[in-house]
């Protein structure tokens, strides 16, 4: 237990001060100095550096998946789809586009993802793609999977030229249109059966 919090600290603590200086104008030693450690104990706890940048995301698909099943009864699946897919997007943009390319430099050295591919929170999504072409809620009929990583793709392809802008557009809203033209989600039906089920749980 104390070995946790410890390690809870260097990590809020670094992300504290990456938010404030950047990335590059943090070093180890400020981080222990602001914890009060030797570099011993951070490497105790933390394999390097870089790696306290993918704590940003822990619990992200497990946050997402409760998400998703609290929302599941409204029978919108293309919400549900909006939220599976810009997520992790979101919580990207907190970060800043300076810290969220960072990140992103490194996964691509270290040929990693944090966000898990396989995970409740994408099967999630791709039912709700599944249910979603089943009401007729979305136009787009290609298999579920195949849209799902497709979205997941232009998410990121648009997260990368935010960074690369240095944050100086909507790329949460960018992101949600590019999505519209890619499923093709039919509005009306959507009110209407949604519309529906709220006059059921009414009665």
């Amino acid at each position: 237990m104390k070995n946790l919090k410890r390690k809870e600290e260097i990590i809020n603590t670094s992300l504290t001060l990456f938010y404030e200086r950047g990335y590059d104008n943090v070093s180890v030693i400020d981080i222990c100095e602001a914890c009060h450690i030797t570099k011993p104990t951070f490497y105790k706890y933390i394999p390097s550096k870089e790696d306290l940048l993918r704590y940003h995301y822990r619990g992200t698909a497990d946050e997402l998946y409760e998400l998703l099943r609290k929302l599941e009864p409204q029978l919108n699946y293309w919400r549900l789809i909006v939220i599976g897919l810009t997520f992790t997007l979101r919580k990207s943009v907190k970060m800043g586009p300076a810290l969220y390319g960072q990140y992103m430099t490194v996964n691509f050295r270290q040929h990693t993802l944090t966000a898990r591919y396989n995970s409740p929170a994408r099967d999630s999504t791709i039912n709700a793609i599944r249910n979603a072409q089943k009401l007729r809620q979305i136009r787009n009929m290609t298999d579920p999977t195949d849209l799902y990583l497709t979205g997941r793709n232009l998410g990121l392809g648009y997260a990368l030229k935010w960074c690369m802008l240095m944050g100086n557009y909507d790329v949460v809203e960018q992101v949600i249109h590019a999505l519209e033209v890619l499923f093709e989600p039919d509005y009306e039906t959507i009110e209407e059966q949604c519309k529906f089920v709220t006059s059921i749980f009414e009665q």
